[in-house]
């Protein structure tokens, strides 16, 4: 259900915010950040059947932290091991996981934008859709590669259900 908005009070709201920006009054900038893609590649996107494991949405900047996530992220299945390798002078990772999930189920990070605060990731999650079930439960992950960024990272997530008789 949707909250019921009055639009009189929010309409007079929305007027006066864009002739106090207009005029330079009201106490601040409020020009929204630029944003710029950031190109990424993929490490490894998977699910890992069986494997159990929290959620994870870590950006990584050191090789001994980015096998700490990759060992998190494979945790003894066919993927376990050595971490590829990764550059981190110049580059760094960022790593999805979902919660362990009862079904098939997937994680894509789609996209990443760098701005003056800082990087943010476009993340979509899809978790089994209600009422599907499966033999063996999985943890999907994406892990990827991009030029190294020393600001903070925020996530943006979507969440659509994945439905496998339709998806």
């Amino acid at each position: 259900m949707q909250p019921s908005i009055t639009t009189g009070p929010v309409l007079g709201a929305l007027l006066l915010t864009v002739a106090c920006g207009s005029s330079g009054a009201g106490g601040g900038d409020t020009e929204p950040i630029e944003r710029q893609q950031v190109p990424f590649e993929t490490i490894q996107q998977a699910s890992v059947p069986g494997k159990a494991g929290e959620q994870v949405r870590e950006a990584v900047r050191d090789a001994a932290a980015w096998q700490r996530v990759w060992d998190d992220l494979t945790g003894g299945g066919a993927m376990a091991g050595q971490a590829l390798a990764v550059d981190f002078e110049r580059k760094m990772v960022l790593a999805a996981a979902m919660p362990t999930q009862g079904c098939i189920s997937r994680v894509t990070i789609r996209g990443v934008t760098a701005g003056e605060d800082g990087l943010v990731v476009d993340l979509l999650e899809r978790p089994p859709a209600e009422g599907v079930v499966c033999v063996v439960s999985e943890r999907p992950f994406h892990a990827v590669r991009l030029a190294r960024h020393d600001g903070p990272v925020r996530w943006e997530v979507e969440t659509q259900p994945l439905d496998p008789s339709v998806d």
